[in-house]
């Protein structure tokens, strides 16, 4: 039930810049959206009215309790909203845009998919794509730099093909990835965009987007249909989805249901993890005492195996380098709500239908909360630090009732992607490489990390899929 009382004076309105009519201080934030939000949040405070944005007021909002407030306590009240309606041209009404009893029913069928048992049977699939990354780079002459983001992206868009479709193909994924480049242009491109040309507007960024979305339509329609008349499937992500049925109506996902269902996934899926990992290699070159005490563990707990779901709670120091890495660069840097009805909030009146702007970028790095925030620093992830915290005082993966339903899956992935590749190699950025966020749909990295490899001399090295299997036999 959405709360209403409201004891602030509706005079009493968030400090913020002076912004320009109908654009507020757009033009300002787009030249450097991070420093922006951050240079804001230290001079006005935890609520900052950052003036109009179209038809509605903006409002950033950093205190880790207004954060609890919106998406935990009075999350009734706050809505993804017109803004997401971007979103919505790709996942159509997938999960992550609905809302009330509809977004109750999805969520219920679907939160098993992602239980921590069923994610685990997906390791072997994440070990085995892992495992071929680190073959393909035994090829690699030495001192040849890759770009370690683009080799993550490719590592973590096979990973969820496979697990989500069973798509192994190398021709089936190419296709696959250059939909999401299309598709990733187009939302980057809408992302701040006041005003917004209609996809039937035959502008060529839109023709290319309707293209891709339509061979993209093309491929998941197809593989529903040869799942609904086949009685031997393969045990993924989709055959889960539609094996799933709602215990209060009976009914499972339709057609349509699951291709936006597939969708929803498919965005959000890799992309995040893929910029999470390039970021945690860069971190991890820059601090070699931090990348020590990583292979400290991993050599100890793993003793040179391939890690297990097993290992998983084991390797803390891992997992700690992995959080605190989101912490300075999370995935989903900026997201917003809508709210239906006035609020208040830091003490301050919010008139209904407000976008309000959350950052976990801002958040995580919020000196009251965190010491030396700009510091890498994965001791802050230890029991006692967390448990010191305001619990949203760090939220990569949101908060509420609708946290990412995927983030069981993405840790499970990420930190057995630093484990495996962090046995065999220590990496190294190439001198004179320039690193800089690049903050659109996700936190990437402007111009790629382009990293040499360093095998480890260490006895752990870790065998590959194949050379296991050749042992074993």
């Amino acid at each position: 039930m959405v709360k209403q009382s409201i004891s602030v004076d509706p005079r009493k309105t968030p400090p913020g810049p002076r912004g320009y009519p109908l654009i507020g201080n757009l033009p300002k934030m787009l030249q450097n959206p991070l420093q922006f939000l951050t240079d804001v949040a230290q001079k006005y405070g935890e609520v900052v009215n950052l003036g109009a944005m179209g038809s509605q007021q903006l409002y950033l909002v950093t205190h880790p309790d207004s954060v609890k407030y919106i998406l935990h306590e009075n999350n009734h009240n706050y809505v993804k909203g017109q803004n997401f309606q971007i979103i919505k041209q790709i996942i159509g009404e997938g999960l992550a845009v609905k809302e009330g009893d509809s977004w109750r029913r999805e969520r219920r069928l679907m939160q098993p998919t992602f239980h921590r048992q069923r994610v685990g049977a997906l390791v072997n699939l994440m070990n085995e794509s892992i495992a071929q990354m680190l073959q393909n780079w035994g090829n690699i002459e030495s001192g040849k730099p890759l770009d370690i983001f683009a080799q993550m992206m490719n590592l973590t868009q096979t990973i969820l093909l496979k697990s989500l479709l069973s798509i192994d193909s190398h021709e089936q994924i190419h296709e696959m990835n250059q939909v999401w480049d299309t598709a990733y242009e187009y939302l980057s491109s809408q992302l701040w965009a006041v005003f917004r040309l209609p996809l039937w507007v035959p502008t060529p960024k839109n023709r290319r987007f309707v293209r891709s979305m339509t061979k993209l339509d093309n491929i998941v329609y197809r593989i529903i249909r040869e799942r609904r008349s086949c009685d031997n499937t393969p045990d993924d992500l989709l055959s889960m989805l539609m094996d799933a049925y709602d215990s209060e109506s009976g009914s499972g996902l339709t057609d349509e249901q699951l291709r936006d269902e597939i969708m929803t996934i498919f965005t959000g899926g890799f992309e995040t993890s893929a910029a999470v990992l390039a970021w945690t290699w860069y971190l991890l070159s820059q601090h070699p005492e931090i990348e020590g005490k990583l292979h400290e563990e991993l050599d100890c707990v793993l003793g040179g195996r391939t890690p297990t779901l097993e290992d998983l709670p084991n390797l803390q120091y891992t997992k700690m380098v992995l959080s605190e890495s989101m912490r300075l660069y999370p995935g989903a840097w900026v997201f917003t709500r809508t709210n239906l009805q006035a609020d208040e909030i830091g003490g301050y009146y919010i008139p209904a239908n407000s976008l309000i702007m959350l950052s976990p970028y801002v958040t995580h790095r919020l000196s009251a909360f965190w010491e030396n925030p700009q510091d890498f620093n994965p001791e802050r992830f230890t029991r006692e630090e967390v448990a010191a915290r305001p619990r949203y005082a760090y939220y990569p993966f949101g908060g509420g009732q609708r946290q990412c339903i995927g983030e069981i899956f993405a840790m499970t992935e990420m930190q057995l992607v630093i484990a495996m590749v962090a046995q065999q190699y220590r990496l190294h950025l190439m001198p004179g490489h320039p690193v800089e966020e690049e903050p659109m749909f996700t936190l990437r990295p402007r111009y790629g990390i382009q990293m040499t490899l360093d095998a480890r001399s260490s006895i752990n090295n870790v065998p590959l899929l194949d050379e296991r299997k050749a042992l074993s036999t």
